[in-house]
């Protein structure tokens, strides 16, 4: 076993060495040798030398370094696609260079895709589909997809992993991990930008995109968050037609959102369909935590009834609740017009690598947003000053998530899609009226009472608990059986101290509970009234600021 291991190892050696040549000879090519040469990429490869074209040259550094990643493949489109939306990271300049970044791939023969197909499921294709089509519908970087039929005669697509894709992503990462250890060590300047965390990254997105089974699990949960709206379409998965390679989905027919004519001509209600899209987006974003990572008008169709078929989950991003939380503030915070609170905001969700100064934060930012005072919110490009505000954020140690980063993305393009076809397209205003269903989510009622009970329960395991241990660790103390052997002096004094604070812990809880309980009846309007507002919720809030008197008595006498 131990000789088969090294010579494995050193399979991978050599093949590793190949590829490297062929990435620095790629670099050369488009007028990138001197870089190799300053990191000292060359001299890992012995007797090999290279030469610059000067005629590359003239180009700009990105256009250099696009024309480079489109001849190198997969690995290097798909790192670029990544760095183009993260203009934190990256120089400005370099980000919009590589969203020019395009896959061209030539369509992989049926044989292989067959003999995938049948190696995955187990079970010759005549088995499995009664028709299969041999010429693909689409062909990209990491799978092709053909249409079929199954035996019941349900159109479906099948997408199939491009042969030998994840061996060759594999040995791509660790060159590119290595690349970036040699610049972080020979360009001083990158070492802010931090590339070995991003090939990291990088390398943690795409091997979940090469699960068709991760991919798979997306779809099932998103489509179950959109029950009951009728207006999006997520495709059915097979799951028994389906592996970790192999991806078998309902087929949906219908209109690419970028064709306005054709929509026109379809008589398409161009407004609903935009208010329907970007709610749906929101929906996804604010209230479910998942969301279709990698939004643009080819994963988008228009159905019949202006419905929406959404396909190609292999990005997705998710959000915890703290973070759902601060963007919807932010996103209110924008249809207030107030920037100061969006700086908030961005501090509260952002990943602080330093120090962060919030007066001159708040400064830089004010600059950046005083050419949008007095315009129009429908003339303001939203998912564009977000990304220009992300690029401040960094410059003052504060990094966004990458899934934060494919929100902020997401809404430039749906920006762009919705005013190409609807120029009266207005983000701001669907944000607004989004705000309302996010306060009734977050204020209903019944899940207010859920988190108040669980509020009551863990408080009053923590008040149970707390005499115990409090008496625990002083007994400990008086009885000098700490290992550091601290002497506290008065300690009475300390104990009633600290049970003080528990009791007005105690009823700071009860009053936080009953102000945020009477003041969701308030807005509800629950219950008999007085003077127009709810008998409970004004009973509740004179309960509250009663026992609040007694809490502020309480504290200042003792």
């Amino acid at each position: 076993m131990g000789i088969l291991k090294f010579g494995s190892q050193i399979g991978q050696t050599v093949k590793n060495v190949g590829r490297m040549k062929t990435i620095v000879t790629v670099m050369a090519k488009h007028g990138l040798a001197e870089i190799a040469e300053r990191i000292q990429l060359v001299k890992l490869i012995p007797g090999f030398s290279v030469k610059g074209d000067k005629e590359k040259e003239k180009l700009t550094l990105p256009e250099r370094f696009r024309l480079s990643f489109e001849e190198l493949g997969p690995s290097f489109v798909k790192l670029g696609q990544v760095l183009s939306t993260r203009p934190d990271l990256i120089p400005e300049e370099f980000a919009e260079e590589f969203k020019k970044l395009q896959d061209d791939v030539r369509p992989i023969e049926f044989k292989s895709i067959k003999h995938i197909v049948e190696e995955e499921l187990a079970r010759p294709v005549s088995e499995l589909y009664k028709s299969f089509n041999e010429k693909p519908l689409a062909a990209a970087s990491i799978a092709q997809v053909h249409e079929a039929e199954l035996h019941d005669g349900t159109k479906v697509v099948v997408k199939v992993q491009r042969p030998g894709i994840d061996k060759l992503i594999d040995t791509d990462v660790s060159i590119l991990f290595m690349i970036a250890g040699l610049v972080e060590k020979y360009i001083e300047e990158t070492k802010t930008f931090n590339p070995k965390g991003i090939v990291e990254e990088f390398f943690k997105t795409l091997k979940k995109e090469l699960d068709f089974v991760v991919e798979a699990g997306n779809m099932s949960r998103i489509r179950k968050n959109f029950e009951g709206h009728p207006e999006i379409i997520i495709p059915q998965v097979y799951r028994n037609l389906s592996s970790t390679k192999v991806l078998t989905l309902e087929r949906l027919e219908g209109i690419r959102l970028s064709d306005k004519a054709l929509l026109q001509e379809k008589g398409v209600d161009i407004q609903k369909l935009t208010h329907n899209g970007v709610q749906a987006f929101y929906k996804m974003v604010l209230v479910d935590g998942i969301f279709h990572g990698d939004l643009h008008a080819g994963n988008m169709f228009v159905l019949k009834d202006s419905k929406i078929g959404l396909i190609d989950f292999g990005i997705v991003g998710r959000l915890n609740q703290r973070t759902r939380d601060a963007l919807g503030n932010m996103f209110l915070a924008l249809v207030m017009e107030d920037y100061e609170a969006l700086v908030y905001e961005y501090c509260e969700i952002g990943i602080s690598t330093g120090r962060v100064d919030m007066d001159h934060f708040v400064k830089h930012v004010r600059e950046l947003v005083e050419p949008y005072y007095g315009l129009p919110l429908k003339d303001i490009n939203v998912g564009k000053m977000l990304m220009e505000l992300t690029v401040v954020a960094s410059q003052h140690n504060l990094k966004m998530s990458q899934d934060l980063m494919l929100v902020f993305k997401a809404l430039v393009t749906i920006e762009g899609m919705g005013r190409s076809i609807d120029p009266d397209f207005d983000i701001v205003k669907e944000m607004g009226e989004f705000s309302k269903v996010l306060f009734k989510t977050r204020y209903d009622p019944e899940k207010l009472t859920r988190e108040f009970t669980q509020l009551l329960r863990d408080s009053a395991g923590l008040l149970y608990m707390l005499p115990r241990q409090l008496k625990l660790i002083l007994k400990r103390l008086t009885n000098d059986e700490w290992v550091t052997r601290i002497k506290i002096d008065d300690l009475k004094q300390y104990q009633e101290t600290l049970m003080r604070g528990q009791q007005l812990l105690s009823l700071s809880i009860v009053i936080a509970s009953i102000v945020l309980s009477s003041t969701v009846v308030l807005i509800f309007h629950k219950g008999p009234s007085l003077l127009g507002f709810s008998l409970l919720g004004v009973i509740g809030l004179g309960l509250a600021a009663l026992l609040c008197f007694i809490f502020l008595i309480s504290y200042f006498r003792k």
